[in-house]
């Protein structure tokens, strides 16, 4: 027997004798943390005939952010066909090929650095669609694999410190992107007293309300929250992501949604009108948690301190609160409410950038209500004259499309259980994921 066909035949025999579930389970472990994500995007200034200008802005920690000149133009160079996108799904819809790159310089503090792109060329559609596709208002882009997932359970606090967890994760089960709402706070890009995640709850004017917090205004350790490091959705679940959720367990959909189908047109907007318990199901489905309303607000407004260091090398609390995620002016720009007018829900994708907290959550300002694990209790110190509470009940954070401004303040708190959580359908939510300490 020759030996090219003796090796032929080894191969055959492992292909057959090797189990197919075995191959299987190395075939998916081995794309389980790495996936096809797009690195950068630009923007399709000017159109003409089949031809026009991008441009892609150089922001702070951008994929460009820290490459010389010629570095840019030879990663551009090397594959100058870039899909084309099409907002705001970012579905594929054609190419660009690059026949001109000019890098565009300015100042960046006292340093000259990359500030933008610009890029010409020429648009190609995909067989069947149609030349009217092409407008500004494109993007174009860039493909490549990343790892999108580390088991925060894998951390080890002993020689990885709370500033080098990585800001973002991909969840491994529903494939939602979490955010990172670190203990300590963030100065100057760096994050301090990293083992401390002291947090400043509620507010402190208005004895009347439930979110009154008698200590607000004197805060010191004896009274603050400590919330260890976690990750949360940084989008709200929406229809599309429930729906799948729904197929894979057999669950019932909510009575709202015809023919048990979520409204149609309506995939990436916000899951609404839910009862408590079809939230834990999903939640023990993807192997995730409620935050409890401590860990929401967190997570919408920042901290709510600053730590001031003092002569003796001790520290102080001073209050630094913000009213809404993005600060503390309402806009309807950034907040869907009833003051917005728009009188329904947002696809999660359409919230801009700008509205999101401190640590780079979206939608925590109206849109959709969003369940938290806590019972609607009154805070310690605080005796409210009237209300109804009770440890059967659970707190709601967020507000709604159909709230009013102050409803929707990151601090204000509602609640849902009447009759019961079983049948309450009162709102969305999103989840967390808890880190080692």
């Amino acid at each position: 027997m020759s030996r090219a066909k003796f090796l032929i035949s080894i191969s055959l025999l492992l292909i057959l004798f090797y189990p197919e579930e075995r191959r299987g389970q190395e075939k998916e472990q081995d794309s389980s943390d790495s996936r096809k994500t797009i690195l950068w995007t630009g923007e399709v200034l000017s159109v003409y005939r089949n031809k026009g200008k991008a441009k892609i802005k150089i922001d702070r920690n951008s994929y460009f952010s820290e490459r010389r000149e010629e570095e840019i133009k030879d990663i551009l160079t090397e594959k100058n066909t870039l899909p084309l996108f099409r907002k705001p799904k970012m579905e594929e819809i054609g190419s660009f090929q690059i026949e001109n790159i000019e890098v565009e310089f300015g100042k960046v503090g006292k340093l000259t650095k990359p500030i933008s792109i610009e890029l010409r060329g020429s648009f190609s559609l995909a067989e069947g669609r149609p030349a009217k596709l092409v407008s500004v208002g494109l993007l174009i882009g860039a493909y490549g694999q990343e790892t999108f997932y580390q088991d925060p359970a894998s951390f080890d606090s002993a020689d990885v410190t709370r500033n080098r967890l990585v800001k973002a994760i991909l969840h491994p089960k529903d494939g939602k992107e979490m955010v990172l709402v670190h203990s300590g706070y963030e100065a100057d890009g760096k994050i301090l007293y990293e083992h401390m995640g002291y947090f400043l709850y509620g507010q402190g004017t208005d004895p009347s309300e439930d979110s009154y917090n008698p200590r607000f205004g004197t805060p010191d350790r004896s009274n603050l929250e400590e919330l260890p490091s976690f990750y949360i959705d940084k989008y709200e679940v929406t229809n599309k992501e429930y729906y799948k959720f729904l197929k894979e367990t057999g669950n019932q959909s909510p009575p709202h949604w015809e023919n048990g189908i979520f409204p149609r047109g309506k995939e990436y907007h916000p899951v609404t009108n839910l009862t408590y318990r079809e939230v834990e199901e999903y939640a023990k489905w993807s192997g995730k948690k409620l935050p409890t309303e401590f860990q929401w607000e967190k997570a919408a407004r920042g901290t709510g301190l600053v730590w001031r260091l003092l002569k003796n090398e001790s520290y102080e609390f001073v209050s630094q609160p913000r009213d809404y995620p993005y600060g503390n002016d309402f806009d309807t720009e950034l907040c869907n409410t009833r003051e917005s007018g728009r009188k329904g829900t947002l696809s999660v994708y359409e919230l801009p950038t700008k509205s999101q907290s401190p640590y780079g959550a979206i939608g925590m300002c109206g849109n959709a209500a969003e369940w938290t694990s806590s019972s609607y209790i009154p805070y310690p110190g605080h005796r409210p004259m009237g209300g109804r509470y009770g440890k059967h009940l659970r707190v709601i954070r967020g507000g709604s499309y159909s709230s009013n401004k102050e409803e929707a303040k990151s601090f204000s708190r509602d609640f849902g259980g009447i009759p019961n959580l079983l049948n309450d359908r009162k709102a969305g939510f999103r989840l967390i994921t808890e880190v080692k300490n």
